[in-house]
């Protein structure tokens, strides 16, 4: 991110004509291309430069509505940022030369920055290096923000002219890193690993107390996890606080399963980035080292707790494997206790809900997820013959607790990591010894056909009263019923849970003679 105070010109001309880097890029969109139609404009057809892989290449040229302009009400006027963006070309199946966006991408931002622009709501626009041109460049596969810098110049004055930029006018301070990310990729045989070593990290952030954390984790057709974890408490785990956000993934190309081995893109990456700060500045290019040099710790750190040695890395084009330089950082320690007092902790909460002597119905739920290595809401219903909304309940109770954790949809629940699995799956056979697989198809048989007794006793006795069961009892295994006009929801609430699968066919119920017949 680069501001040029590159306004020299009076500021009472108009905007387009004040000289700047801006008005250039301006003038040159209403010169070459003039009509939003016509975008992208092929702005440089061929675009050379010591940094690009081998191919032949094009900046394109597209512009996109500004948050600021001028005028105020009915008379607002929007300005348009410019956007400079770096593309390949390549054949497609026909022959004919196409453009497509190439591995190592850059992407240039124009906009105007002067106090006399206003945003929409009529607020005056901040300019907080001055005035003239903001300039923000994104790359890939760059080593530095200086390379960032040149590659992005670079493009400027291959469209805009050799003199579009005096590098005299740059704000120093202006100079800020937006973005960075450091990756490894690795053996497909290793996700499942470092997706249950991202999960843990997870958990102890948030076990932690201080965490503000995002995570999310989904099942993909073949059942490998994707796990991405956002979090500014990576110091929890012995990283060096740090004044920003940095998030950590694994993921896959598209279709990676259609690949062979022999391809790289088979094999998934894991990815530290850093985007942005929550409070304060950015980091100055300067610092670049640090922050490139934080984000190859937590991956490295993640890489060597999920068991990925150098003959697991997976090279490619922009990544040497196992002949890449090893990353220098020093490893954090503690992990291993704090995991092992997380286990204890979520061990006797396992052991708190199993022996529950008022219901049956958690032991169950604990022991048909231990047995499936994790289920899906219909396999618990059928086999603990709880009702829907009895078995979500506790589901979601124990996932409260850190338990168990929901993925993907339909639903699948399982255990928060192998060695919680393995802890549950001896405790359930521990508190319950003499438990039997038949014993529990008893049960589950009971419950359902005590659900049937008191639906044909509410069928008899008519549904002048709503049900008011107790919640998760096994004695009655129903959820009370009450009056929509008793809720804080509205109907349109309720229709909402329903379609995301919140809320069951048994979870809702409908008084039918007041209905037209054609929905009964």
């Amino acid at each position: 991110m680069n501001q040029l105070a590159d306004l020299h010109a009076d500021r009472s001309d108009p905007i387009a004509e004040r000289g700047t880097l801006y008005d250039r890029a301006l003038t040159y969109w209403r010169e070459h291309v003039g009509d939003h139609e016509r975008e992208p404009h092929v702005a440089v057809e061929e675009f050379e430069a010591d940094w690009l892989p081998e191919g032949e290449y094009a900046l394109v040229l597209t512009s996109s509505r500004w948050k600021a302009g001028t005028g105020r009400g009915d008379n607002y006027s929007a300005y348009y940022e410019q956007h400079l963006k770096l593309r390949r070309w390549a054949q497609n199946a026909d022959g004919e030369e196409v453009l497509r966006k190439p591995p190592v991408a850059l992407h240039v931002e124009i906009m105007p920055q002067f106090r006399d622009m206003v945003y929409k709501s009529g607020d005056p626009l901040e300019c907080p290096h001055g005035e003239g041109t903001r300039l923000i460049g994104w790359s890939t596969y760059a080593e530095s923000a200086f390379e960032i810098e040149r590659r992005m110049y670079d493009a400027l004055r291959a469209v805009y002219g050799r003199d579009a930029i005096d590098l005299d006018d740059r704000v120093h301070d202006s100079r800020r890193i937006a973005k960075a990310e450091a990756h490894i990729r690795f053996d497909i045989e290793k996700k499942a690993a470092a997706v249950e070593t991202i999960d843990q990290t997870r958990q102890l952030i948030d076990w932690g107390g201080e965490a503000e954390i995002e995570a999310h984790q989904r099942r993909q057709q073949e059942g490998w996890l994707e796990s991405k974890l956002e979090s500014d408490r990576w110091h929890m785990l012995g990283f060096e606080p740090q004044e920003y956000s940095t998030e950590l993934k694994v993921y896959q190309a598209s279709q990676w399963s259609k690949r062979p081995r022999s391809d790289p893109l088979h094999h998934p990456k894991m990815e530290a980035s850093y985007a942005g700060v929550d409070r304060g500045e950015l980091p100055h290019v300067e610092e670049w080292d640090e922050v490139l040099g934080h984000l190859r710790t937590v991956v490295a750190t993640h890489g060597r707790w999920a068991g990925i040695e150098r003959g697991d890395l997976v090279a490619d084009d922009f990544f040497d494997g196992d002949t890449a330089p090893p990353f220098d950082y020093e490893r954090p320690t503690g992990r291993r206790s704090m995991l092992q007092r997380r286990y204890e902790d979520l061990a006797t909460e396992i052991y708190r809900e199993a022996l529950k002597e008022s219901t049956t119905a958690v032991y169950d739920i604990l022991r048909v997820v231990a047995e499936e290595t994790g289920a899906t809401y219909d396999t618990l219903e059928d086999r603990t013959g709880l009702a829907r909304s009895t078995v979500r309940y506790h589901v979601a109770r124990l996932a409260e607790a850190g338990v168990v954790k929901r993925l993907g949809n339909p639903v699948l629940v399982a255990f928060v990591s192998r060695v919680v699995l393995e802890q549950a799956r001896e405790i359930v056979r521990e508190v319950r010894p003499d438990d039997l697989a038949e014993d529990m198809n008893e049960r589950a048989e009971e419950r359902r056909e005590r659900r049937e007794e008191l639906r044909e006793q509410d069928a008899t006795e008519g549904d002048d009263e709503p049900d008011r069961g107790p919640v998760g009892g096994e004695e009655a295994d129903r959820i009370g019923f009450e009056y929509l006009a008793s809720l804080s929801a509205t109907l349109s609430d309720v229709v909402l849970e329903y379609d995301r699968d919140e809320l069951g066919d048994q979870d809702v119920r409908v008084r039918v003679d007041e209905l037209p017949s054609r929905l009964r």
